[in-house]
């Protein structure tokens, strides 16, 4: 049994939601990245605890 690699045509927005759930991934890495940072820094804590 062979696989198919026949090409499926897209929408022609298909590129553009593929970019931009690139961009969200990104996002959501450096914003866990940085409250890494900041609990393994001391830096975060509960709002007005500091």
């Amino acid at each position: 049994m062979q696989p198919t690699t026949a090409q499926v045509p897209h929408e022609p927005w298909y590129k553009y939601g593929v970019a931009f759930l690139f961009l969200e991934m990104v996002i959501a890495i450096a914003v866990s990245a940085y409250s890494l940072y900041m609990t393994f820094h001391g830096l975060g804590g509960f709002p007005g605890k500091h």
